[in-house]
């Protein structure tokens, strides 16, 4: 079980520390996750070539993650819930390595998928722990920077892997890339076993709210799954997911086909949200600690997301760029913002794990959907424009179901 905490009145020095300490170590950990998630796009080429298959036989080693993802995230909630923040972070980094360290291995696309689908477990425990842990350790004041600097970790990871995979592949095979995944998984692993812990109990930080001292088997995991608003910040974050997956997947060949872009410059041009996110994700969580709000910069990103992701398929040369570039400074100031408001509906940070679980279930849902929408409309009869419009569409879902949970 995870172990109760009694809140004190004030911030120990010590505790500070140790708080910024840990959430340097969650970062780096939770890194491992995207970085492995995301090797396959940057050298799908070479997978299709050495694997005999086809693009659409190369992409479902993407949506066995989405799959994975939202078949496990609800169980991982649970399992945190009962196991603990140690045993679930060994299952985290434990899956990630074995799943990377079994594709390696592989000989075929079959194997490959089997490994994928295995570091897919544990990205699912991943995204549940360290915001579990984050509301721990953090006092309320500080808790949407803290979630900020910590929801970089996604654009961190992806990123490194989008730049690093290429070179790795030509320096040995595609296999190199599958292992250097698996070693870094191992070593913030370590990290995680040494540094992370729980609070100490009277050790932690004053809570915000009288739900704070209650006992944990008084405010337990089916209250969570009761709680509307933690499904509604869920849905938000949802739709939020099927509009930015969908602009990401499909955004560089737009911009080759469509734009008669090269593919290194569309991929160079679709990847600026990204790039931006990781400095517009802690700033949205400073902005949410400044203003005492989550729901305010959250609604924000997503009205605005339903406006500048159509246009960019509506416009070219340098409208184009500066239309993405303020798209990554506004879509950072979502996912910062629910994860902290998920975790504070609970009215018990004890229970961030499965407010975390039921966020997951919306984001993997909206991985899988988002894609599958946009390419959909692409290939019917009114093509690219009905697709861009799907974004605004789905957006505007987020935007509906974000205003009607009632969050701090």
């Amino acid at each position: 079980m995870i172990t109760p905490v009694s809140r004190t009145a004030s911030e120990p020095r010590n505790v500070a520390r140790a708080a910024w300490l840990i959430l340097a170590v969650l970062l780096l950990f939770s890194i491992a996750a995207p970085l492995n998630q995301f090797k396959v796009p940057p050298i799908m080429p070479v997978l299709m070539s050495a694997l005999g298959v086809s693009a659409a036989g190369a992409g479902l080693l993407m949506s066995v993650y989405a799959v994975t993802g939202l078949i496990l995230a609800l169980p991982a909630g649970f399992i945190f819930q009962k196991a603990g923040y140690r045993a679930t972070g060994l299952l985290a980094g434990g899956s990630i390595v074995l799943g990377a360290g079994l594709g390696a291995l592989s000989q075929g696309v079959g194997g490959l998928l089997a490994g994928r689908v295995i570091e897919g477990i544990g990205t699912s425990f991943m995204a549940v722990l360290a915001p579990a842990i984050i509301a721990q350790w953090f006092v309320t004041q500080r808790r949407g920077t803290a979630m900020g600097i910590w929801a970089a970790w996604v654009p961190v990871g992806s990123t490194a892997m989008l730049i690093m995979a290429p070179g790795l592949a030509q320096t040995g095979s595609w296999r190199t890339v599958w292992w250097f995944g698996a070693c870094y998984a191992v070593v913030v692993t370590a990290l995680y076993l040494i540094f992370v812990r729980p609070p100490a109990p009277n050790a932690a930080p004053a809570a915000s709210h009288p739900a704070a001292g209650a006992r944990a088997e008084d405010v337990n995991a089916a209250h969570v799954l009761r709680n509307r608003d933690i499904w509604l910040v869920a849905t938000a974050f949802g739709a939020f997911n099927a509009a930015v997956i969908g602009f990401a997947t499909y955004m560089p060949t737009f911009l080759a086909t469509q734009r008669g872009l090269s593919l290194t410059q569309a991929a160079l041009v679709a990847s600026i949200p990204t790039l931006i996110t990781i400095f517009s994700a802690p700033g949205g969580g400073i902005l949410s600690d400044r203003i005492g709000s989550r729901k305010k910069p959250y609604l924000v990103g997503l009205a605005l997301a339903a406006v500048l992701l159509p246009l960019t398929g509506a416009v070219r040369g340098g409208a184009l760029l500066s239309l993405v570039t303020i798209s990554g400074l506004v879509l950072g100031l979502v996912p910062t913002n629910i994860f902290a408001a998920a975790v504070e509906a609970t009215g018990d940070e004890r229970q961030g794990g499965m407010a975390m679980a039921v966020v997951m279930v919306g984001q993997n849902a909206g991985m899988l959907i988002g894609p599958i929408i946009f390419g959909a409309l692409v290939d019917s009869a009114v093509g690219w424009p009905a697709a861009f419009a799907s974004l605004s569409l789905m957006a505007l879902l987020g935007l509906l179901a974000g205003w009607l949970a009632r969050t701090r």
